[in-house]
């Protein structure tokens, strides 16, 4: 019986493919996919792919070119697990994660949480993009209070039920940026059932050039709509916190800085969902602006 499916998107990244995949436990209830993105034959020797061969391991070489949430979804197509989870080719599991899939193969659970950590690829020094997830998952353990972690749009740090997932349809969006968005806003809408375990079992990598860190006009963009699509979802069921809105104003933000027009444009969408702590935080953000703009024109 497979209890556990592991889902690895990957392209061009294949030494760090071959550390995630050594932190996979090699066990008989483990079924391992890794789905590769259309990567680069001048970037990966397709003749010696990770993965390729060996036990438990399942490997989908995509021409499609389509982004991780397309991979995601080819994954999600294969798996044969009790439970999905979810792990981005550049990261890794800590030892721990073996004790926590005893710990959870047998609990009544649409969606588990576990902590993460994170990791600098360049010095070693910890790179700090596990901290907030991992308050959120505290604040679940010890409160019992859900909303939080739910709130957070990543796909990694999550067990999934997959019997969950098929009953409601949930698949990722298949676009360059933010794919996990709406996928999480689903996930947060349709499940009833949760559970956190208090294992940091996830190791994020930070690295210079990922899709994380792209500003240009196309990428905001497409994080805005994929943000309008799960805020309409989240507000059927969530009261969102002052602290949620205050993030969907740096994504409009982003985009307003990378191409004016398109901020604008957009402005009246935020605003109607959003409401007055969208007008606030805008506010603040044209004042600050402007008294900017008026002492750069004093000094020149």
């Amino acid at each position: 019986m497979i209890n556990y499916s592991i889902i690895i998107p990957h392209k061009n990244t294949p030494d760090l493919l071959r550390k995630c995949l050594d932190s996979v436990p090699r066990r008989d209830d483990i079924q391992i996919i890794v789905v590769d993105d259309n990567s680069d034959a001048g970037k990966v020797d397709f003749g010696h792919f990770p993965g390729m061969g060996e036990p438990h391991t399942e490997v989908y070489l995509t021409k499609e070119g389509r982004g991780a949430g397309y991979a995601r979804n080819v994954g999600l197509e294969h798996a044969k697990g009790k439970w999905i989870l979810f792990l981005d080719s550049d990261d890794f599991f800590h030892e721990c994660v073996s004790e926590l899939m005893d710990r959870c193969v047998d609990k009544d659970a649409d969606v588990i949480f576990f902590k993460a950590d994170s990791i600098n690829l360049i010095d070693g020094t910890d790179g700090h993009r596990g901290d907030e997830y991992t308050e959120r998952v505290d604040i679940a353990i010890k409160n019992k209070n859900y909303q939080s972690v739910l709130m957070y749009s990543c796909p990694w740090g999550k067990i999934f039920s997959f019997e969950f997932l098929k009953k409601h349809g949930i698949k990722f969006n298949e676009v360059r940026y933010s794919n996990d968005v709406v996928f999480m806003a689903k996930v947060a809408f349709y499940s009833g059932k949760y559970d956190a375990v208090d294992l940091t079992a996830y190791c994020i990598s930070v690295s210079k050039g990922t899709l994380t860190g792209i500003a240009k006009p196309e990428s905001c963009l497409i994080r805005l709509k994929q943000d309008l699509e799960g805020i309409r979802l989240l507000k059927k069921k969530f009261m969102l916190s002052r602290y949620d809105k205050y993030w969907y104003f740096c994504t409009w933000k982003g985009v307003y800085d990378t191409k004016l027009i398109n901020g604008l444009l957009y402005y009246p969408q935020m605003l109607c969902l959003l409401g007055s702590d969208f007008l606030l935080d805008s506010f603040r953000f044209f004042n600050k602006r402007l008294k900017k703009n008026i002492r750069h024109f004093i000094n020149k």
